[in-house]
């Protein structure tokens, strides 16, 4: 047994080795007209990022000052959990990376790449201007793949990654904004505060979370004018070798604003870059093949369909989503969508939406409803939702599962999805004309009232849920109001009756879309924003 003295120096060994990393970090500097054979310091700067992302050591900080890079940065340093490595601009100071005319590498291809390195943090640059027409490059603004923990990816601002390819459903053409491929397994994830804007993409996505990627947080982002999918978090696709841990999961999905998602520009959607004319095909946020994500708080309108949640692999599965706090609005098809889309795919399960606000998405009138339910969907659960259906479609749920040639048990929306508590509404309606589309018993029915819809067995006969005017803040909120316009106002039905009460109490970290506490006057209010 150790006395109480050789504890005490035993302990203080310990502080003294986990510091010692840290003890002699310095700051980096890099200016456009430094040197790589100078000191590196503010005086002295070294010419390239390259250079410090060769020789920093754990604690160290690089600052980029103002300027102009030609240059893709491959990061072969680590730090430590208690002394990151941190490139970032120098404050007040807009550090770039220009690659206007540099060749796209083969393969998947980064202007800064950091493969199986941890607690690195890159922060603050603008990286643009990465473009190819080949189908055998990958332009991407940041990739981190391999084996790597504590990795932040802040405030940066990416655009201008384009996939130039113009052959029409060509689905080996792809490209990325950033890019996480855990091909070994990524760790402690931040990614946050950063816009992603302006990217051509091929059959990829702006921001990718794919294979082996676990406790991970996507927060506070930007995202828009892309032509495919904003926020992708996949599994089942072969990015790990060891198929149970190929899947994104134990993530959060919190406080993103995404919108201009749009694949009608894309010609892997049979699309033209300037005229459009290919279909919409694509979500503002995407869970395929995920497990055990939290989406909440984000804001997600003007994308072809809002929130999605499927696999698109065979065998494969979307499960334990929560899907809570949400603003979903005004988007061309359906503002949630869920399951596979042929009677090939994968299975949606075990999920919850809870708490958000749908509102008049379906923009083009494609009959999609406000949700839109394909092939596979079981034990998901929808409640305290407010949904505001369009007034001349009036749909609320479309489940209308179209394949090659599925077998009526296939199509089978099933009883084990419930709906309740939700509150439904569109201008022109009543309970008494609204409609619950579903394949049901057999056959494509249409429930055309909250009555009907209640109890025709499809659901555990949606208790609690009804047809009012929720009463916004601003009664008819457009497309470009504030987030405060989707508040409940003083009266409205929403306020303080989520349920069941008093069982239903959200957690002190829990917050409303407009970053509020969800509980106030001790209960919670239905939709996404707090009275």
């Amino acid at each position: 047994m150790k006395t109480p003295t050789q504890l005490a120096l035993a302990l203080a060994l310990a502080i003294s080795l986990a510091t010692a990393s840290s003890a002699f970090a310095v700051d980096r500097y890099i200016a456009t007209t430094g040197n790589d054979v100078n000191a590196g310091t503010i005086t002295s700067p070294w010419k390239t990022i390259q250079k410090a992302a060769n020789v920093a050591k754990a604690g160290d900080t690089v600052f980029v000052r103002a300027g102009s890079f030609k240059e893709k940065v491959q990061i072969n340093v680590s730090g430590t959990a208690t002394a990151p490595i941190t490139f970032r601009n120098y404050e007040g100071e807009v550090a770039i990376l220009d690659l206007t005319g540099v060749t796209v590498g083969n393969d998947l291809s980064a202007v800064i790449r950091i493969p199986s390195r941890n607690y690195v943090t890159v922060q603050g640059f603008e990286i643009r201007n990465y473009r190819t027409a080949s189908e055998t490059s990958v332009p991407c603004g940041i990739l981190v793949d391999g084996t790597c923990a504590g990795v932040k990816l802040l405030g940066n601002k990416i655009h201008h990654i384009e996939q130039n390819n113009t052959v029409q459903g060509n689905w080996d053409a792809n490209g990325h904004g950033i890019a996480i491929y855990g091909t070994k397994g990524i760790t402690s994830l931040l990614i946050s505060g950063n816009e992603l804007s302006y990217l051509r993409l091929g059959a990829s996505e702006a921001l990718a979370i794919n294979g082996n990627v676990s406790n991970f947080t996507v927060s506070n982002n930007i995202i828009h004018h892309a032509n495919n999918i904003g926020i992708d978090a996949i599994g089942f696709e072969g990015t790990c070798p060891t198929a149970s841990l190929d899947r994104a999961r134990g993530g959060i999905i919190s406080g993103n604003t995404v919108y201009a998602i749009d694949s009608s520009t894309n010609p892997a959607y049979d699309g033209n870059f300037t005229t459009g004319g290919g279909y919409r095909a694509v979500a503002g946020i995407y869970v395929d093949g995920g497990t055990a994500i939290t989406i909440e708080r984000n804001r997600v309108y003007d994308c072809n369909y809002g929130v999605e949640l499927a696999s698109e692999a065979e065998g494969g599965m979307t499960d334990a989503i929560i899907v809570r706090n949400n603003l979903i609005h005004h988007n061309h098809q359906a503002g949630l969508i869920l399951g596979g889309y042929d009677e090939y795919r994968g299975a949606t399960k075990n999920c919850s939406i809870l708490n958000n606000t749908l509102y008049l998405n379906d923009t083009l009138k494609s009959y999609s409803g406000q949700i839109q339910v394909q092939f596979y969907v079981s034990n998901v659960s929808f409640k305290n939702n407010v949904i505001w259906a369009r007034g001349d479609t009036k749909q609320i749920l479309v489940h209308a599962p179209e394949g090659d040639s599925p077998s009526a048990s296939q199509k089978e929306f099933g009883t084990s999805n419930t709906f309740a508590y939700n509150l439904y509404y569109c201008v022109g309606g009543s309970s008494a004309n609204v409609s619950f589309e579903v394949f049901n018993k057999g056959a494509q029915r249409n429930y055309t009232s909250t009555t009907t819809w209640a109890s025709s067995g499809v659901t555990k006969s949606d208790v609690g849920s009804s047809f009012v005017n929720p009463k916004l803040a601003v009664a008819s909120p457009v497309v470009s109001s504030p987030f405060s316009a989707f508040k409940p106002a003083t009266g409205s039905p929403a306020i303080n009756t989520a349920q069941p009460y008093p069982a239903f109490i959200a957690a002190a970290t829990e917050m409303d879309v407009l970053g509020g506490l969800r509980t106030k006057g001790g209960r919670v209010d239905r939709g996404a924003a707090e009275f």
